[in-house]
C-alpha cells in the first residue's frame, strides 16, 4: 500500500514539474513571437483597433463637431445666380444699338419740335415710376399690393411729358401703332386706360399719318 502511495505522488510531481516547463515554454515562445516583425505588425494593429474603439467611445460622448465652413465661400456662392452662371458661358447679352424704333424716334422729334421749349421729353418710362399701388390702402408687401405692382411692372409709357420748372409730371403720351390691334395689346391698353384714369393721371393716344407724315392725338371718341 505504501508502495502504491509512493508512486502515485512521484507520477504527480512527475507531472507538475512538466507542466511547469510547458508553460515555462509556451511563455518564451509569446517573447519570441511578440519580438518579431510579425508579432510588432500584429500587435500594432491591434493597438490601432484598440485606439479606435477608445476615440468612438469617447466620439460618442461628445456632442458632434460642426463642420468649418468659409463664410467668404459660403457668401460668393449664395451671391452667385443663375444669369451669372449663363454669363460665364459668355455671349449672354447684347446691347440694343437704339433707344426708340425709327417711328418712336420720328415722334420724338415731332414732340420736341412742338413742346421741347415748355416740356422735358422722355422716353420708355416704366409705368410703376409714374404709378404706383396706393400705400395707404394696401399695406406694402401685400398680396394685393404686389398684384397691383406686378400688373405694370413690365409696362412702360413711350413718352413722359413733365414741367422743365421742378419736373412736376405733365402727360403720358402712347403712340399707337398698328401692333395696337393685337389682342393682347387691346388688353394692355385697357387696362392701362383704367389706371391712369383712377390715379389722375392725364393719357393721351397718338398715331402717326405716314401720308403726311404728321402725328395727331386720338380723339376721346375714338378710343
Amino acid at each position: 500500500m505504501e508502495q502504491a502511495m509512493q508512486e502515485l505522488t512521484n507520477t504527480a510531481v512527475t507531472f507538475a514539474i512538466y507542466g511547469v516547463l510547458f508553460m515555462a515554454a509556451l511563455t518564451i515562445l509569446k517573447i519570441i513571437f511578440y519580438r518579431s516583425s510579425l508579432g510588432k505588425l500584429l500587435g500594432s494593429g491591434n493597438r490601432r483597433r484598440r485606439g479606435r474603439r477608445r476615440r468612438k467611445t469617447e466620439d460618442a460622448s461628445q456632442p458632434p463637431k460642426e463642420p468649418v465652413v468659409n463664410p467668404e465661400a459660403k457668401r460668393e456662392k449664395s451671391d452667385r445666380n443663375y444669369s451669372e452662371e449663363l454669363m460665364d458661358q459668355g455671349d449672354a447679352y447684347i446691347a440694343r444699338t437704339h433707344l426708340m424704333t425709327p417711328t418712336e424716334r420720328d415722334v420724338f422729334k415731332v414732340l420736341e419740335k412742338a413742346y421741347g421749349d415748355k416740356y422735358h421729353i422722355f422716353c420708355q418710362v416704366r409705368v410703376v415710376d409714374i404709378i404706383q399701388p396706393n400705400a395707404s390702402k394696401y399695406y406694402a408687401k401685400s398680396r394685393e399690393y404686389m398684384s397691383l405692382f406686378r400688373q405694370l411692372s413690365q409696362w412702360h409709357f413711350d413718352y413722359v411729358l413733365c414741367h422743365r420748372e421742378g419736373f412736376k409730371v405733365f402727360c403720358a403720351l402712347e403712340l399707337d401703332d398698328p401692333s395696337h390691334e393685337r389682342p393682347d395689346r387691346m388688353k394692355r391698353d385697357r387696362i392701362i386706360n383704367r389706371v391712369c384714369k383712377e390715379a389722375g393721371l392725364r393719357l393721351e393716344r397718338m398715331v402717326v399719318d405716314h401720308r403726311s407724315q404728321e402725328v395727331r392725338l386720338v380723339d376721346k371718341a375714338e378710343s
